[in-house]
C-alpha cells in the first residue's frame, strides 16, 4: 500500500506536473526546488526521482512533495523564517 507522499509523487510524475519538493542535499543543506519528476528509478544505493534538470534525489532525503512530508520527516518543524 503506498502512503500518501507515495501516491502524491507518482500522480505528480505521471501527469508532468511541477512539483516544490524540499530535500537536504549531500551537504545537508535545506533545499527547495520547483520542477518537474522526470522518474522514479531504483539502484544499488536505492530508490531515487530524477528531475527533469537531470538532478537526482534520494527518497530518503526528500522532506516533502508539494506539502505531503514523508514518513522520515513528518514530524519535523518548519525552520524556514521570513527574515
Amino acid at each position: 500500500m503506498l502512503t500518501l507522499f507515495e501516491t502524491k509523487l507518482h500522480e505528480n510524475l505521471i501527469n508532468k506536473k511541477y512539483s516544490r519538493i524540499t530535500y537536504f542535499n549531500d551537504f545537508k543543506e535545506f533545499t527547495v526546488v520547483e520542477t518537474i519528476i522526470k522518474e522514479i528509478a531504483n539502484s544499488e544505493s536505492g530508490v531515487h526521482i530524477v528531475l527533469n534538470s537531470g538532478d537526482v534525489i534520494p527518497l530518503e532525503k526528500i522532506v516533502s512533495l508539494d506539502g505531503q512530508y514523508t514518513e522520515h520527516y513528518k514530524d519535523i518543524e518548519d525552520f524556514t523564517c521570513d527574515c
